[in-house]
């Protein structure tokens, strides 16, 4: 999981620079990230759908999720 998620984390900061200095973690829910909003879900879905080659449901990019639900999904459609 380390690596997949340090390539979520780098994709969110590249995204989201404000994410930055958030000291991001598999448990950390998107809607609590600085900064975060429908605008940057639409980003990090596409991030995530290009450099992962999978489709992401909107439903998994709300906010309710945590990093760890991406990363579980991701790994599951690999």
């Amino acid at each position: 999981m380390n690596e997949l998620f340090v390539r979520i984390q780098d994709g969110i900061v590249e995204i989201l620079p404000a994410a930055a200095g958030f000291q991001l973690q598999p448990e950390t829910f998107l809607n609590e990230i600085p900064e975060w909003d429908s605008m940057t879900a639409v980003n990090f879905k596409i991030f995530l759908e290009e450099a992962f080659g999978v489709r992401i449901p909107d439903e998994l990019l709300e906010g309710e999720s945590s990093l760890r639900d991406v990363i579980e999904f991701i790994r599951r459609t690999d």
